[in-house]
């Protein structure tokens, strides 16, 4: 474990922290088939952060678990990173994580970042009508009840290469002619926020309708 004693008491002690950090104190002599699945998930995460990596790839660290412990994964995290300076790159679907653990945010359609800046201000200035969709999607409990769900109508994008133009473009509300003649770059929308929208200033303004149907990411 670079950067770590390595005695054997020394190993036995940080085992017994990282596996109290992720709600598993009693797990050390467990075999893989004793644990559930959840439980797995957590041994794994305390695995990758033994050995203090400089970078950590989490994919969906906290999916099917409960909210407690979801809450224990991300300050275990968080810790990892404060108190090593590691960058964690975590792949997620989960916006409520986003804001809990980013600082910087790339959101992903159809194999291509299409939009890429400060967390708060991408989840809270959205440029990309994909960005403004999977935000508008996210249940407000203080709506009226009946009110529908918004939706992001059509299928998901098959591959950065399923259209000739923008892979968002079949779902897009601010589609236009250029759309699907060429597809947009990346390009800046603030010293440190980029979108790859041909009309981004558009898209920043523009209200997302409100189709009925089962929401898609």
């Amino acid at each position: 474990m670079s950067g770590f004693a390595t005695d054997r008491a020394a190993v036995r002690l940080r085992r017994a922290w990282l596996l109290q950090a992720v709600g598993l104190p009693d797990a050390a002599p467990c075999y893989p088939h004793q644990l559930s699945g959840g439980m797995r998930q957590r041994v794994q995460l305390a695995i990758a952060v033994a050995g203090g990596p400089r970078l950590l790839i989490a994919d969906e660290p906290t999916s099917a678990l409960d909210v407690t412990v979801q809450a224990d994964i991300l300050d275990l995290l968080r810790r990892h990173r404060d108190e090593t300076g590691a960058a964690i790159l975590l792949v997620t679907h989960d916006l409520g994580v986003v804001a809990e653990i980013a600082d910087t945010v790339a959101v992903a359609y159809a194999g291509r970042i299409i939009e890429h800046g400060p967390a708060h201000r991408v989840l809270t200035r959205p440029d990309h009508p994909y960005t403004q969709g999977l935000l508008a999607a996210v249940p407000d409990l203080a709506v009226a009840p009946g009110t529908p769900f918004v939706t992001l109508p059509g299928a998901p994008g098959a591959g950065p290469d399923s259209v000739a133009g923008c892979s968002f473009g079949p779902r897009c509300h601010l589609v236009q002619p250029r759309c699907a003649a060429e597809v947009p770059g990346l390009e800046p929308v603030g010293e440190t926020h980029r979108s790859r929208c041909v009309r981004h200033p558009s898209a920043q303004s523009a209200a997302l309708p409100r189709p009925h149907g089962g929401a898609r990411a």
